[in-house]
């Protein structure tokens, strides 16, 4: 009796085994065509236009005024940079928008401003961009981001700022615009202030003169 009614069940169960590994052999090979399809058009699109990431560079700075309140530690500042960028790509022109602009110091933000939007042919290098904070006053939180400053300015008045640069882009791929993804540029410069005393120029040497700095560019 438990042998007949064993292979009872196994009848009735067959069907919808074979039915359930039917649906899912058929899924799977259609997942897996799906995914070999896509890397493939990636591949011929990658060997189409052999994209290239884009190129920056700080070609300029001016740190009109760069002082901090004793005790109260308000960080005074008036920041100015030139941005050169370059599109590497022979097919791939670039539309950046919502492009925006921050100044850090010691870690901590201190300045922010929006910048034009703008558009770059295929291997077109741009005039510089006027990245102008403009003159402000932001708080310098803890001890030690003021012990850094005391320690720049006392040893020339040269800072270690960092512009960072974030934006959209647009691919545009002969007649056909698609969404790229989000451009972070990271430029860490050395400015020397210009608002700094004879006796900071006396320390320092010379008056520093800002050397063009190759930026840090990823997705």
């Amino acid at each position: 009796m438990g042998k007949a009614a064993d292979a009872l069940s196994s009848l009735l169960c067959c069907p919808c085994r074979c039915l359930f590994c039917g649906v899912f052999s058929c899924l799977f090979s259609v997942l897996t065509c799906v995914f070999f399809a896509a890397g493939l058009v990636a591949l011929v699109l990658y060997l189409l236009f052999r994209p290239h990431i884009v190129r920056a560079a700080a070609v300029s700075a001016d740190l009109a005024d760069f002082t901090l309140t004793p005790r109260t530690w308000i960080l005074r500042h008036n920041l100015s940079a030139g941005l050169q960028l370059r599109n590497p790509n022979k097919r791939i022109a670039l539309h950046y928008h919502g492009v925006a602009s921050e100044a850090y110091y010691q870690g901590q933000r201190f300045a922010a401003t929006d910048l034009p939007d703008l558009y770059q042919d295929t291997g077109e290098t741009s005039p510089p961009i006027a990245v102008a904070f403009g003159a402000g006053e932001s708080p310098l939180v803890g001890g030690v981001a003021a012990a850094g400053f005391r320690r720049e300015a006392a040893e020339g008045a040269t800072f270690s700022v960092d512009v960072k640069i974030t934006a959209h882009i647009k691919l545009k791929l002969w007649v056909i615009r698609v969404p790229g993804p989000k451009t972070k540029i990271d430029c860490p410069l050395r400015i020397h202030r210009r608002n700094a005393t004879a006796d900071d120029h006396h320390r320092d040497g010379h008056q520093s003169s800002f050397q063009p700095t190759e930026c840090r560019v990823w997705f």
